[in-house]
């Protein structure tokens, strides 16, 4: 093996360990801020309304209970690898820890009690939690009354 090619090994050896262990160690409340703000792009949400929720959500300790060390380690490798031509194991687990973030904090905002209305601005109101606050349904009638035609 000559030097060049031996160098060239070394350094995407390096690269690939520095691409790994940044992964691995990323904070997670950044990483869900990504997901957040990515799949909400089209919301009127003012970042220091995710910043609530967040600081919120470290209260409760939410992510650690609902996210365990694995969970969260199959969201970034997936968030960072998965591409058009392939993708890892578990893409059905990713699509669901993914989609229970952005639900956790859409739920923990006033939007569906607004309807969905995406032209109102959202605000938090408070982690989304069925069992503290049980009659709390934004998807019940008094929300959605029901139309009647004719």
């Amino acid at each position: 093996m000559r030097r060049r090619k031996f160098i060239g090994l070394i350094t995407l050896a390096t690269a690939g360990a520095g691409f790994a262990a940044y992964v691995f160690f990323e904070n997670f409340e950044r990483f869900a801020k990504k997901i957040i703000r990515k799949d909400t792009a089209g919301l009127k949400i003012d970042p220091k309304e995710v910043d609530k929720f967040f600081a919120a959500a470290a209260k409760e300790n939410l992510w650690n209970i609902n996210f365990p060390a694995h969970h969260r380690q199959i969201l970034k490798w997936h968030y960072y690898i998965d591409n058009g031509m392939f993708s890892l194991p578990y893409i059905a687990n990713y699509n669901t820890y993914r989609n229970k973030i952005v639900l956790t904090f859409l739920m923990s905002t006033d939007f569906f009690t607004n309807k969905m209305d995406e032209s109102k601005q959202i605000k938090f109101t408070s982690i989304y939690d069925p069992y503290k606050t049980p009659c709390a349904n934004p998807f019940s009638n008094i929300f959605y009354p029901e139309e009647r035609v004719g």
